[in-house]
């Protein structure tokens, strides 16, 4: 039985891997970037952006009969090849071969040594997933489904451009969760 998911608690992992990623654009520019990204904090929130990926990959692999989490993880797999150039995306020789060749030892390994800015996108294809897809955060309670698609139609709005956008979000965040929280 797969654990129970807190909404408020996925929530704000999300923003904060959001805030994260775009701090991080933001200080890219930066003559001190090369000194933000050995630090400590920095790690822990790349470590975290991991952990979410990795935990959101193994949903996708636990339930091999769901046609949803199979089509979903062919579709990341897929996404994941073209991202790390692990093959020619132009050749369809290997499109029905993606999960033989990224095995999922092998897509830890990806995720563990991909570059920050590669886990950025494979965190927003998962996100885009759960917004217009079956949910497989939460498969069985479409109360949950109807409520992550609200929140992540907040974040990918035109009025979320910097930080402080998130920030502003993240303080509705607490009404918009205890809204359904009866």
């Amino acid at each position: 039985m797969a654990k129970e998911i807190d909404v408020r608690e996925l929530f704000f992992d999300i923003l904060d891997i959001v805030k994260f990623e775009l701090k991080f654009y933001r200080y890219k520019e930066s003559p001190m970037f090369e000194r933000i990204v050995k630090t400590r904090v920095f790690q822990q929130k790349l470590q975290k952006l991991k952990d979410f990926i990795n935990t959101y990959f193994d949903i996708m692999y636990k339930d091999e009969d769901s046609p949803i989490n199979q089509a979903a993880l062919h579709t990341q797999l897929d996404n994941i090849a073209r991202l790390t150039n692990y093959y020619d995306d132009l050749s369809d020789f290997y499109t029905d071969h993606t999960k033989i060749m990224i095995t999922k030892e092998k897509l830890q390994g990806l995720i563990e040594y991909s570059h920050v800015e590669v886990l950025f996108l494979i965190f927003t294809n998962i996100l885009d997933w759960e917004h217009y897809k079956a949910s497989l955060l939460f498969p069985t309670d479409k109360a949950k489904e109807k409520l992550l698609k609200e929140f992540l139609a907040k974040l990918a709005s035109a009025e979320i451009k910097d930080v402080e956008d998130i920030i502003d979000l993240e303080q509705t965040i607490e009404n918009f969760v205890q809204s359904i929280e009866v």
